[in-house]
């Protein structure tokens, strides 16, 4: 599950590594609520996996048996094409994660299939894969975080670090009385980091102002000044923000 990864840096694990985006189904939105959080966890690097995913049902379930699909959002989304034309009536379930839609197949009555990965069919007994292949494009990619406890967690052969997430928020935004939404100029804070954005998303803020707004923003240091360290160029950035009326938080380096 994505949410022991991230409670396991507590106290067991020195390095997670979950789900950012699929170059399908967009981003993975549990990730950034975590991230969100004042006690989050920081971002330490990246990588990207191509991802191929399987029907699996119980031994003994043929194809036409199937009458509802389980999986994570994610993986439903990226075998959508898949699920209309070959199950146009099944139910749809969303889990926690793949491996938590394979082992739910036990739980239920033998007509439930879930997509998922082919180990998970190696890993758990009395599994089978219908069909493999089965997500919507063949070129689909999911980019994943390396998250820590800190800033300080060490890793192994880190190269020297060129992009920094930043989250950022209004501190008092205006609350409209005819909406009740709230509004903030962004943009200024935006301006203000004076570096280059290569991606901007965003989540509601953890609090009661309703559509107050938290942007996590990706930076990329593209031209080195050697008078100073990306540490300190993300940092100063931070400041920038706060001092244009924001809040602002480092929450990767990588």
């Amino acid at each position: 599950m994505l949410l022991d990864v991230f409670d396991a840096l507590s106290s067991t694990a020195d390095l997670g590594v979950v789900p950012q985006e699929n170059s399908t189904f967009g981003s993975v939105i549990e990730t950034y609520d975590n991230l969100r959080k004042p006690d989050a966890r920081f971002v330490r690097g990246e990588m990207t996996l191509q991802v191929q995913h399987c029907l699996v049902v119980r031994q003994g379930v043929r194809l036409d048996d199937v009458k509802k699909i389980l999986s994570h959002e994610q993986a439903l989304g990226q075998c959508q094409r898949f699920i209309t034309t070959h199950f146009p009536f099944a139910s749809v379930v969303k889990t926690t994660s793949t491996a938590a839609a394979a082992q739910a197949l036990f739980r239920h009555p033998p007509d439930c299939a879930a997509i998922c990965s082919k180990i998970c069919a190696m890993i758990f007994d009395g599994l089978s894969i219908l069909q493999e292949g089965i997500q919507d494009d063949t070129a689909n990619f999911t980019r994943f975080f390396v998250i820590a406890r800190n800033k300080d967690s060490a890793i192994p052969d880190c190269p020297t670090p060129t992009r920094a997430l930043i989250q950022i928020s209004a501190k008092v935004p205006s609350v409209s009385t005819v909406t009740g939404t709230c509004t903030a100029n962004i943009s200024k804070l935006l301006t203000a980091l004076q570096t280059t954005i290569t991606r901007i998303d965003r989540r509601p803020a953890v609090g009661t102002i309703p559509f107050h707004d938290v942007y996590l923003v990706e930076l990329e240091r593209e031209v080195q000044d050697d008078s100073k360290s990306w540490d300190q160029e993300a940092e100063l950035a931070v400041d920038r923000v706060r001092q244009s009326g924001g809040n602002a938080t480092l929450v990767g380096m990588w």
